[in-house]
């Protein structure tokens, strides 16, 4: 073999060797991702306080998305350690009163950057999210305690950002993302939740920003937004293409700072655009498979949620009736995957991730939230999305009937679509969770029940360890589903218990009949009348 052959099979060997252990790493950084996802709900179920979490793996995508790939690799496996040994994470201790609670999560703070997030080192961007939650806990920790708002340390790490250049600076750095910015969420939706730091700013005082910043912040993001697609989202830093036409789970966050919850503009020079392209674009997001890795699924989840989010609540309205309708399939879809997947009926509470053995709040958080944006929280809501009573429920001939069998109840409970009945004494008026004396699954439920729902989820709530998850705080929850009055003592049938609903109609002789859908929109109305 002649010297220069020589030369190539040595190199061609140590390329080899090279892309084998390349390979060899990336699995086993791809292992160690899913040991700390593990590890994540394990420790939220034993009650670590976790909240700067995923803001921390934020911190692995920046330094990989610029190329710093020891360093995110380091990073991330200083996390690694941390999930899986427990050092230096604190668990969340009980509490003799509310101003004991405030002083435990205002003692969190960073004292170096003023931060709720341990690091010093990380870039600043991922210190913003992380912080607005807490701010916004500990606004309302002061409240419960009686205390006057207030932070141990200033928020010094906002002195980073603290002009319209260094701002922009910062939002055109995280916003461009190399090929790792494909396969994991990058840091850039850290810094659209700057918006939530400005609100408090103006509410709470917390820092000071500029009118000149605000400007800009919202500026940056109006002048960012995809003309083809109506989104927001990353940029590919070679191409500076918008990735996939945008984000959804990030436009879900940005068009907040752009309209008001009824689809109004904001900012009068800075009116929201391209709405009719908004709607189809987040259909087509919306209609893409769960993915099958960890971080995938955990993306996926929360972009449904945001998606869905945005476009029930904030261009609804300009939604032709084919798009509505579309919405309404891939939403009916998307609560039969969450209850298929996420929901632990043994315990009446949702997981975050689709393999947990226990509900968390992080999960049932987000499910809630889901219950609000269906409009099952509210008839007023479900009526704005989906039409109100007159509109939904197909009425059946009355029925008298010696006994209320199997038979009897038959052309309400082989309606199509029908996932529950609820029995009343008489028909409601507009609100039909508070009232039911019954509530009947014709077949076994993979959906559930608005009202079994909730007060399964409140008993888990009332009962779990749980005080505060990666974002899901538990008092939150209670709050927003004791907004919805339920009847807590109907019972809960199976299509055998039908006997008690025969003995219902004895007692008060005509009995109301109302199928609610997989949306728990009521659908079909039958009265039965005792012979």
């Amino acid at each position: 073999m002649s010297g220069s052959k020589r030369v190539l099979v040595a190199v061609l060997s140590l390329v080899a060797l090279a892309i084998v252990s390349i390979a060899i790493l990336v699995g086993f950084e791809i292992n160690r991702i899913k040991a700390i996802f593990a590890a994540n709900a394990e420790l939220k179920e034993e009650g670590y306080y976790l909240s700067p979490f995923e803001f921390e793996l934020l911190s692995v995508s920046y330094y990989l998305n610029n190329g710093h790939y020891l360093e995110g690799i380091s990073r991330l496996n200083e996390i690694h350690h941390v999930m899986t040994t427990r050092d230096g994470l604190v668990k969340i201790p009980s509490f003799a009163d509310p101003a004991e609670k405030l002083d435990f999560y205002r003692s969190l703070q960073n004292p170096e950057t003023g931060a709720f997030y341990p690091n010093s080192s990380d870039p600043v961007v991922t210190y913003i999210g992380v912080t607005a939650n807490m701010i916004n806990l500990i606004e309302t920790l002061s409240l419960e305690a009686g205390e006057p708002f207030s932070l141990k340390y200033p928020l010094r790490f906002l002195d980073e950002i603290d002009t319209p250049d260094r701002l922009t600076a910062m939002l055109d750095d995280v916003s461009r993302v190399g090929w790792i910015g494909r396969k994991i969420k990058p840091a850039f939706v850290s810094a659209i939740e700057l918006q939530d730091l400005i609100d408090q700013d103006e509410r709470l005082g917390i820092y000071g920003f500029s009118d000149e910043l605000k400007h800009a912040f919202y500026r940056w993001f109006y002048d960012n937004q995809n003309p083809d697609t109506g989104l927001w989202g990353p940029r590919d830093r070679s191409t500076g293409e918008m990735i996939d036409g945008g984000d959804i789970g990030d436009s879900g966050k940005i068009i907040k700072m752009f309209v008001d919850a009824d689809g109004n503009n904001i900012h009068p020079d800075m009116p929201l655009r391209y709405t009719d392209r908004i709607f189809a674009s987040t259909i087509a997001g919306l209609s893409r498979p769960m993915p099958d890795t960890a971080d995938g699924r955990h993306r996926w989840i929360l972009d449904q949620d945001r998606g869905f989010r945005f476009l029930t609540r904030y261009v609804w309205n300009n939604a032709t009736k084919t798009e509505k309708e579309t919405v309404r399939a891939l939403l009916e879809q998307f609560v039969t995957t969450r209850f298929a997947l996420y929901y632990q009926p043994q315990e009446g509470a949702f997981s975050l991730y689709p393999d947990a053995d226990h509900a968390d709040l992080d999960g049932t958080s987000e499910a809630a939230g889901m219950l609000d944006y269906a409009g099952e929280l509210s008839a007023e809501r479900q009526a704005a999305l989906w039409g109100g009573p007159a509109m939904t429920i197909r009425d059946l001939e009355p029925m008298a009937v010696d006994a209320l069998d199997d038979e009897a109840l038959a052309p309400i409970a082989a309606s199509t679509g029908i996932v529950s009945v609820r029995f009343y004494a008489a028909e409601p008026s507009g609100n039909f969770t508070e009232t039911p004396l019954a509530i009947l699954y014709p077949r076994p439920p993979v959906v559930r029940d608005t009202v079994d729902l909730i007060r399964s989820m409140r008993e888990w709530l009332d009962t779990t360890s749980q005080e505060m998850g990666n974002w899901g705080r538990r008092e939150a929850i209670v709050g927003r589903l004791a907004a919805t009055p339920v009847n807590p003592t109907a019972p809960v049938l199976a299509a055998s218990d039908v006997a008690i609903v025969d003995a219902l109609l004895s007692e008060h002789i005509f009995l109301v009949a109302i199928g609610f859908d997989t949306l728990q929109v009521p659908r079909v109305q039958i009265v039965y009348e005792k012979n």
